[in-house]
C-alpha cells in the first residue's frame, strides 16, 4: 500500500487545504473521495482515514479531504473546495495513479450532503477551470438533500446547522438556499447513487434520502436506497458493517 499525507490541493484566501490519500500499489485505480461529517462546523479529515486505509485494502484509491468549515466559511465554501479537490484530482491523475473518469464522492451527513453536490451540481461557483468538477458516482450516508422548503420538511434538530452553513435564515435567503439544495440540481441521467439512512434519524429526516432516491429514479438514474431499520444517526457497529459491504459491492459495480 502506497500513503501519501498532508499534501497541499488548494489555499483559498491564504488557507492551505490537504488531503491523505491511500493507494493499494500498482496502476491506475478508481478514486473514493471521503467527505466527513460534522453539520458543516466540526470534524476533519481524520475521521475518515481508516476507512479510507480499509477501503484501498479492497483496491480502490480513497483520499480524506480537508475543507473549510462554517460558519467562518459558510456556503458555498465547502462545496467549492469539494469541487476543487476532485479537479486536482483529475488534473494529476497519473502522478496520483488514479482513474479520472473513475472518481466516487463518499460521505455522511453534512459530508453526504457534499457527495450529492459533487454528484449533481453543475455550477462551479466562480471557477474558470475546464476540469470537470463531477463525481462519476455517489455515495450519500444520510445526508441532506433538499432545503427549499424547511417547513416542511421537519428538520427542527439540524435547522441551527443549516442557518450557520448558510450565512442566515431561510426568510429571505431562499435562492441561497435553493441553491445549496442536492436535489435542486438534478436533471437528466445523473450519475449512479447509493443512499443509506437509518429510519429513526432525528437529525437529518429519512424522507431526505428517500426523495433523492425517488427524484432520481424518475430522472433515469440508478439509484438504491438502503433504509435501516431502528438506526439513528450515528449507526451502531453492525450496521455499519452493512453499510460498508454495500458501498463496496456498489463501487466495484459502477467504477
Amino acid at each position: 500500500m502506497e500513503l501519501v499525507s498532508d499534501r497541499e490541493y488548494s489555499c483559498p484566501d491564504g488557507a492551505p487545504l490537504k488531503f491523505d490519500l491511500c493507494h493499494p500499489g500498482g496502476g491506475p485505480t478508481p478514486l473514493a473521495v471521503f467527505l466527513h461529517g460534522g453539520g458543516w462546523m466540526s470534524g476533519d479529515r481524520g475521521m475518515f482515514r481508516d476507512e479510507a486505509l480499509w477501503l484501498a485494502g479492497q483496491g480502490f484509491a480513497a483520499a480524506v479531504i480537508d475543507y473549510r468549515l462554517a460558519p467562518l466559511h459558510p456556503f458555498p465554501a465547502a462545496v467549492v473546495d469539494a469541487q476543487s479537490f476532485v479537479r486536482f484530482a483529475r488534473q494529476n491523475a497519473e502522478e496520483l495513479k488514479i482513474k479520472p473518469d473513475k472518481i466516487a464522492a463518499i460521505g455522511n451527513s453534512s459530508g453526504g450532503h457534499l457527495a450529492c453536490m459533487l454528484g449533481l451540481c453543475d455550477e462551479t461557483f466562480g471557477s474558470e477551470s475546464s476540469v470537470d468538477h463531477k463525481a462519476n458516482a455517489v455515495v450519500d450516508i444520510c445526508g441532506l438533500t433538499d432545503m427549499r422548503d424547511p417547513g416542511d420538511t421537519q428538520f427542527d434538530a439540524s435547522f441551527g446547522f443549516i442557518e450557520q452553513f448558510l450565512g442566515g435564515p431561510y426568510a429571505g435567503n431562499e435562492e441561497r438556499y435553493a441553491q445549496a439544495s442536492p436535489l435542486a440540481h438534478l436533471t437528466d441521467a445523473p450519475c449512479p447513487f447509493l443512499i443509506v439512512h437509518g429510519d429513526q434519524d432525528d437529525v437529518v429526516p429519512p424522507n431526505q434520502s428517500a426523495a433523492l432516491h425517488e427524484a432520481l429514479t424518475k430522472a433515469g438514474g440508478k439509484s438504491s436506497l438502503i433504509m435501516l431499520e431502528g438506526e439513528g444517526h450515528s449507526f451502531t457497529f453492525e450496521a455499519w458493517e452493512r453499510v460498508r459491504e454495500a458501498y463496496l459491492a456498489f463501487l466495484r459495480d459502477v467504477l
